[in-house]
């Protein structure tokens, strides 16, 4: 997962808005977003390393993993990343209890947001603001820290925000904001230790770069509404046949 936006807890009808683009390389073999055997997981699944990058719990308990771009640190042996999604929502620990317990393992870079059901936690391998149980309010994240000034986090923040206004939001409004693929101008582009031409074609909100056999693969959305509903729905741009699949959860004991 590159690219997340959320509104948490600011829209008068819907106390979770969420959208998330899946970036990576085409050839990484991928399963689509399914109920797994291990009870209570809906995500979909990285093949090759095992674990997820964006999964949801029968309770509503949810998690949501970048990695943190660095190309100038070298690369870290350890447990695969994407198992850190899929650990939380099968404990019982609070996001923030969980999140203390990651600085005590080595993985490479990453970022996670956790929602546990009353706080929504950031947390950080790197840097000193690792940690933070995230306030009402709109945040995006990409592969830096969390609300990182670069063009594509801006871009998806301002749409979130514009939507606050809509008394009724559609999966297709959230999905919409994630789709804009226009590249950021050289001067705005950030400087993450990988090439110049890398960084820009890296710096849209969706990624299309078929000569790198790279780019924006999936697009997760997910709404809770005032009566207990999560709604979720998720686009699949590797397929032409059915795309689109939706889910949903009743949260109401």
């Amino acid at each position: 997962m590159c690219l997340i936006v959320v509104a948490h807890q600011v829209h008068p009808n819907y106390p979770l808005l969420l959208a998330a683009n899946r970036d990576e390389f085409r050839q990484r073999p991928t399963q689509r977003m399914h109920h797994w055997q291990q009870p209570n997981i809906l995500a979909g699944k990285d093949l090759q390393a095992g674990g997820t990058w964006l999964g949801v719990g029968n309770d509503g308990r949810w998690a949501a993993l970048t990695n943190y771009r660095d190309g100038s640190s070298k690369t870290v042996a350890g447990p695969s990343r994407g198992h850190i999604c899929t650990h939380f929502i099968e404990q019982d620990l609070s996001a923030l209890h969980f999140a203390q317990q990651l600085s005590q393992q080595t993985y490479a870079g990453f970022n996670v947001l956790l929602w546990d059901g009353e706080d929504l936690v950031y947390y950080a391998s790197q840097g000193e603001q690792a940690l933070q149980v995230l306030k009402p309010g709109i945040y995006g994240l990409s592969n830096a820290h969390l609300d990182t000034n670069w063009p594509k986090v801006n871009i998806v923040k301002a749409g979130m925000t514009d939507l606050l206004a809509e008394p009724e939001v559609a999966h297709q409004h959230l999905q919409n904001i994630m789709f804009n693929n226009q590249l950021a101008a050289h001067h705005l582009l950030p400087d993450t230790g990988i090439p110049l031409d890398w960084e820009q074609r890296l710096s849209s909100c969706f990624i299309d770069a078929p000569d790198m056999d790279y780019g924006t693969r999936t697009c997760i959305s997910i709404l809770q509404d005032q009566t207990g509903q999560l709604h979720i729905k998720e686009r699949d741009f590797d397929t032409t046949n059915s795309p689109d699949q939706d889910f949903s959860f009743n949260l109401t004991p």
